[in-house]
């Protein structure tokens, strides 16, 4: 089935050095084209095995499976070459979308065509086995017209990138150059040894001369990829020095591999005006189609558009501007442009380079920027608003505690005083009426004091201390009438508040406790579980839970002496300390007050003075 060749071990060892050179070049497939590299160098291994096996086959329906192989693979590596070349020159972009999937999938015609050859002759005109010195080969008269066709279409392939490669070595410099033109030898080289082999001029059977310049190429194309110093030991600058034109002063160094990979629009003008080279970023930039290297910048770009201070015909002054460029119908772009002039190595004018940066989505983040600055501001603008107002407030409260302590204080101490001269000068008869009326004015003095400490609980508290809630609640007691009374005290709690109106609270708990119970009365106060917050409680007749919602607003009461005012000040003071304050039934059916502190308590001890 197979037979000995002189030629295997040569296309083997092609096959070798294309396969690694391609694997290579796949491992550095994020630099643009290079992936087109390796799919040529991978087609070159395919080419070389299929053309070894074709040889070293002695069936003849073996010798066509792998002679079709080998068709396919050599129109890949064209269509691959081809692409390479588009890309490395940036000419990749202009592609029809299509192109590179359909250059792919159109080689694999000929696996049908080739295994049905025998009944068609349309890829190689009657095949058939011949013996040379010992050698069975795949011999044919001519190829057929499915074979013309595609030699057709890897002519235009291979004469195309070469053409592309040759002319980006003489818009290159230095390593790029070289580079430029090592690759542009490496397609001719694939070219004439198909031209030769096709014109029946080769000494070797099948297109066996093509294997000798791909052993040169493939090699090549592995030191490309492991070191870059063999390009530039080629001594090409002094061949070329005659191609030198007026434009080589102007162009920049390392285009090939920087230029074309950046995100930013670079283009080069000449001391005319004229663009001298321009990278396809530039190009989709300002929308230019077609030619346009060679042409004035003003009459392929609309600058008045652009610049007000433009003057038809003339270059514009170094600057840097902010442009907007209508990229779509739907779209707009900005670019940041940066022109700066060039000077030859004498020191005079030469041209011009035009930097573009798409800025846009920064701008965009900028405008959501100031958008939020904005929404800040008014939201600042609403809180200074809502502060004046509490300030306001709070002044109202003030000049009100102004008047309950002056103006409503004083004539009830007056009343007093006569009430007292009174009840020194008249008799038993009229004492009752006497006792009545100092009755009045005192608990006149207890709803001024309440509804005092009233408009006082509400306000913003600003400063707070760390405060031992323990003894806080140990001097409300002390302050309070609680005779008939006992304090079952187990809090051991510190908060940051204010230790005034705290002090306010546990005095109000108490009274309101002393006022709606009867005879002995039992109240404890401890420390919520979690350490969240503490609790009065009572042992009395508590809140009927659809009244412990009424009992914190202003005026609400159910003893006849009651100012109805003690609850809502706990209700005031407790939600101006930021905490939350909720009824509940104690162990023994009394009352029982909770407030939820929504903070880390600190233990008691721990606090700094």
């Amino acid at each position: 089935m197979f037979q000995y060749s002189v030629y295997v071990p040569l296309l083997l060892l092609v096959a070798g050095i294309s396969a690694a050179a391609a694997y290579y070049g796949y491992a550095k497939r994020d630099r643009r084209g290079v992936i087109w590299y390796a799919g040529a160098m991978a087609s070159i291994a395919a080419w070389s095995l299929f053309l070894g096996l074709t040889v070293a086959g002695t069936s003849y329906q073996w010798k066509l499976v792998f002679f079709s192989g080998f068709l396919v693979s050599s129109v890949s590596l064209c269509s691959c070459w081809f692409l390479f070349a588009a890309a490395y020159t940036g000419h990749y972009d202009r592609l029809p979308r299509y192109l590179p999937h359909a250059l792919l999938v159109v080689p694999f015609v000929y696996v049908p065509a080739t295994l049905t050859n025998p009944a068609h002759d349309l890829v190689i005109v009657n095949p058939r086995l011949v013996t040379e010195n010992g050698t069975v080969l795949l011999a044919y008269d001519a190829w057929g017209p499915v074979a013309w066709g595609f030699v057709g279409l890897t002519y235009t392939l291979l004469v195309t990138a070469t053409a592309l490669l040759f002319r980006k070595a003489l818009h290159s410099r230095n390593v790029y150059r070289k580079l430029s033109l090592v690759l542009g030898f490496g397609g001719l080289s694939m070219w004439i040894g198909n031209v030769i082999t096709i014109a029946g001029f080769s000494p070797f059977p099948h297109m066996m001369i093509v294997p000798l310049s791909f052993l040169f190429w493939g090699a090549v194309g592995l030191v490309i990829f492991t070191s870059i110093r063999f390009v530039q030991m080629i001594p090409i600058n002094a061949i070329l020095a005659r191609f030198s034109s007026r434009f080589d002063d102007v162009l920049p160094l390392a285009r090939d591999f920087v230029i074309e990979e950046i995100d930013s629009g670079v283009m080069i003008l000449d001391a005319d005006g004229r663009i001298v080279d321009i990278n396809s970023t530039g190009r989709k930039m300002l929308g230019l189609e077609g030619r346009v290297v060679g042409k004035p910048v003003f009459d392929v770009v609309e600058l008045e558009k652009y610049w007000d201070d433009y003057e038809e015909g003339e270059l514009l002054d170094e600057r840097r501007d902010q442009i907007w460029v209508q990229a779509s119908p739907t779209e707009e772009r900005c670019y940041d442009v940066n022109i700066s002039d060039i000077e030859d190595k004498n020191g005079d004018f030469a041209g011009q380079s035009v930097l573009l940066y798409d800025v846009t989505e920064q701008k965009e983040r900028e405008e959501q920027l100031r958008q939020r600055e904005e929404e800040l501001r008014q939201q600042k603008q609403g809180l200074e608003q809502q502060k004046q107002q509490l300030e306001h407030q709070n002044e109202r409260l003030d000049r009100f505690a102004s008047i309950v302590s002056h103006d409503l204080r004083n004539p009830l101490n007056v009343a007093t005083g006569h009430v007292e001269l009174l009840d020194a000068k008249l008799d038993g008869e009229h004492r009752e009426s006497v006792d009545e009326m100092d009755t009045a004015h005192e608990r006149m003095r207890d709803i001024i004091d309440d509804a005092l400490t009233l408009a006082r609980s509400g306000k913003a508290i600003t400063e707070k201390e760390d405060v031992d809630v323990g003894s806080v609640a140990t001097e409300a007691w002390e302050n309070v009438d609680t005779d008939r009374a006992t304090l079952d005290h187990d809090l051991d709690l510190r908060l940051e508040s204010d230790r005034d109106r705290l002090l306010n609270v546990f005095e109000n708990l108490y009274r309101n406790a002393l006022d709606h119970n009867d005879g002995a009365l039992t109240i404890r106060i401890g420390t919520l579980a979690d350490d969240t917050g503490f609790y009065v409680e009572d042992d009395g007749e508590g809140i009927p839970e659809d009244e412990r919602d009424e009992v914190l607003e202003q005026g609400y009461t159910t003893h006849e002496e009651g100012t109805g005012l003690g609850l809502a000040i706990v209700r005031d003071i407790v939600g101006a300390h930021g905490w939350e304050l909720s009824i509940a039934e104690g162990p023994e059916g009394g009352a029982r007050f909770e407030i939820e502190c929504f903070r880390e308590p600190v233990e008691v001890g721990t606090a700094t003075a």
